[in-house]
């Protein structure tokens, strides 16, 4: 195998994979291409994580969770009714990675 080309002219090498490369993805069907909602969903999925990653307890998940749904429905809810709310969800029985779930949605749905 001769390698003199090869050390000679990287460049010109990398020219001809960049053509090859362009006329290649211009030439290929798009198959798949994510709607709106899966990236929402992706979206959701990573705050979610990046929430679960501050450690917060699962009794400050369920009363930011009841301030998100409240202040959705009454610009200024007052802690009592945050606190009802909390202990209402903390009933549910959801799973910490629920919670997390549910506030990162929340969050993102402005």
């Amino acid at each position: 195998m001769d390698t003199s080309n090869i050390i000679e002219e990287p460049d010109s090498r990398i020219r001809k994979w960049l053509d090859q490369l362009k006329t290649f993805r211009l030439s290929a069907p798009i198959t798949s291409i994510k709607n709106s909602e899966e990236t929402n969903e992706d979206h959701v999925r990573l705050a979610a994580y990046y929430l679960s990653l501050e450690n917060k307890s699962y009794d400050t998940l369920c009363w930011i969770l009841a301030e998100k749904i409240l202040k959705k429905a009454d610009s200024t809810p007052t802690n009592d009714e945050i606190r009802k709310k909390a202990e209402e969800i903390s009933e549910f029985g959801k799973t910490y990675d629920e919670l997390c779930y549910l506030n990162a949605e929340l969050a993102l749905k402005k």
